[in-house]
């Protein structure tokens, strides 16, 4: 297994080819509908910057759960080079906007990639400091958490702002950029859920007792946040009620009104709020392996289908390209977190429980 690890220069190398795969299925003539593409960066946007937002939270209140994963999480820090890749191959497909024929200030070509990409390379080289400087959650690391998290919201707050709200321009909803940062926590604590199912078992040989605390402590958190994610939700739903105003119903009417949105609306729901609020209401779901990471796994699913469920009936996508952007996206966070042990300095992994 060692053989499969990935240098640095192996996994930036493995970035550009994946880059340059994606870039030629969107414009090589393999696909007539593009959008895929927008949707895929829409989700691990979210995952991949959550991941490692969550380890510089806990770097700032010093929590002690984050140890037996910390490594694993911060290596994942490559793949925030790759969205700022992705994001590039976006710019002959802003057309798909419907501001794109009357552009503002705010809304225009230029502009949009501009500080897109700006706040995607400083997520980038501010998760890299992170990653190369936060040995065990010590108060060196603090500085390098703030700046990340810092890039992290700004970049969170545009890709809610501008990514997603602006696919349905002229409608506007001020609490996108707060969603959707605290959106890509939840799903980081979901990647860290995970994480624990792939490195349980190694992690309970070495320290059973604190392995044990350490998934109770992200069960605790997988429960919190669906309560929170559906306040936050909650609101939003109840001022569009409240207001009854056309231009903001539509944007509801228009995704329930047909499918495949209603449907989406619901596994989201389920993926984001039901089953984490019902499986780990009892005490004992919270410190059960099965649960947590069949919990976390559901946040993800939620949280795609929602991306789906706003984009869907303005951003034309191709089903095969979206399965396959996905699944490319998927293999490399997996052997990325494999490779964690050559990514990462030996001083950060010197307190880590490594099998």
């Amino acid at each position: 297994m060692h053989d499969t690890k990935l240098s640095a220069g192996g996994c930036y190398g493995l970035l550009l080819i994946l880059a340059a795969t994606i870039a030629l299925i969107e414009y090589g003539g393999l696909i007539d509908r593009q959008g895929s593409l927008l949707i895929t960066l829409t989700f691990w946007s979210a995952v991949i910057q959550g991941a490692v937002a969550v380890v510089a939270v806990t770097v700032l209140v010093k929590a002690k759960w984050i140890s037996s994963l910390r490594r694993e999480l911060l290596a994942l820090y490559p793949l925030l080079l790759l969205l700022a890749l992705l994001f590039v191959l976006l710019w002959p497909q802003l057309d798909l906007y419907p501001w794109y024929e009357q552009p503002t200030a705010w809304l225009n070509r230029p502009f949009f990639l501009g500080r897109n990409l700006a706040s995607l390379l400083l997520t980038y080289l501010a998760g890299r400091h992170l990653a190369l400087h936060s040995a065990d959650g010590e108060s060196s690391g603090n500085r390098p958490a703030v700046l990340y998290l810092l890039a992290f919201v700004v970049s969170q707050s545009l890709v809610g702002y501008d990514w997603l709200m602006s696919a349905a321009y002229p409608w506007i909803n001020t609490m996108f950029g707060l969603y959707f940062f605290t959106e890509a926590l939840y799903a980081g604590i979901a990647t860290s859920g995970i994480g624990l199912l792939l490195y349980y078992r190694p992690r309970m040989q070495l320290a059973p007792e604190q392995t044990a605390l350490y998934l109770r402590d992200v069960g605790l958190l997988l429960f919190g946040f669906s309560i929170l994610w559906t306040g936050l939700f909650f609101a939003q739903f109840l001022l569009i009620w409240y207001a009854n105003l056309p231009e903001e119903v539509h944007f509801v009417t228009e995704r329930l009104g047909h499918s495949p949105g209603l449907e989406l609306c619901w596994l989201f729901l389920i993926g984001l709020f039901l089953a984490p609020f019902m499986v780990l209401l009892g005490g004992r779901a919270k410190g059960d392996l099965r649960f947590v990471s069949a919990v976390a796994v559901l946040v993800l699913v939620g949280l795609f289908a929602e991306r789906l469920f706003i984009l869907h009936p303005v951003i034309p996508w191709h089903g095969g390209a979206l399965l396959l952007y996905n699944g490319l996206i998927l293999l490399m966070l997996l052997l990325t977190l494999h490779s964690s042990d050559r990514l990462l300095p030996q001083t950060l992994t010197k307190g880590d429980h490594s099998p």
